[in-house]
């Protein structure tokens, strides 16, 4: 992910020295909201229209109950975002299409003591057969996105402004993935019952988030048109 990021910074640094040069209608954001924390670079392509890209990403962690199943998780957000913004009048009001990297995940690890169990699939198994289970939640890698907003014209009068976002971003369907690390003196027998249920529980987690294909969109900030 810190790969990624610094990735997405060269690119961007790139992006601003290429666009600036010759043009003085230039913005930048820092914005905060359901994508984490962003920055923003736009510039103009003609008076009505803009080219925007932009980073965003943070991590926070939460218990997560799935099919009675507690987790321990961990949600990684990390999009990079290439944005046509159109205005369609002379204020700072606008339309936004366009497309995102997306690097959200969710990670869960569930952990039984030894005297409790933990529910997988149709079975339950203890702390003595299973160590953990860890599972993964991604989606598409490549996200269209939708929406409006205000701010971030870069041909606006020079010095600070406010910045909005309110839009969805189509992730698709949850793509999870599931592994139970088994304890040694566990039977083969049971091994290949654990493995059934494991893949029972991956598909009860994709089905549980089937409400995210459409991710929201929400971020505030201030920007600064130079």
């Amino acid at each position: 992910m810190k790969k990624i990021l610094f990735g997405s910074v060269i690119v961007m640094m790139v992006i601003t020295g290429a666009f600036a040069e010759g043009n003085e209608d230039q913005n930048m954001a820092l914005k905060v909201g359901t994508l984490g924390l962003g920055v923003d670079y736009s510039t103009t392509i003609n008076k009505d229209m803009a080219f925007r890209f932009n980073i965003n990403g943070a991590s926070t962690s939460r218990k997560e109950t799935i099919d009675s199943t507690k987790y321990d998780g961990d949600l990684k957000l990390l999009t990079v975002g290439a944005l046509l913004d159109y205005y369609p009048s002379e204020g700072t009001f606008r339309l936004t299409a366009g497309a995102y990297y997306n690097a959200n995940k969710f990670d869960l690890v569930a952990t039984p003591s030894l005297s409790d169990s933990i529910s997988i699939g149709d079975n339950s198994y203890t702390g003595a057969e299973i160590g953990h289970l860890n599972s993964t939640v991604e989606f598409n890698k490549i996200a269209p996105y939708i929406g409006l907003g205000w701010g971030n014209k870069p041909s606006a009068e020079k010095g600070w402004g406010f910045t909005f976002d309110l839009g969805a971003m189509y992730q698709g369907s949850a793509i999870a993935t599931a592994e139970a690390i088994v304890n040694n003196a566990v039977s083969q027998t049971v091994k290949n019952k654990i493995t059934t249920d494991v893949e029972q529980e991956r598909q009860k987690i994709e089905d549980d988030m089937g409400s995210y294909t459409w991710y929201p969109v929400i971020m505030i900030g201030v920007n600064y048109t130079f």
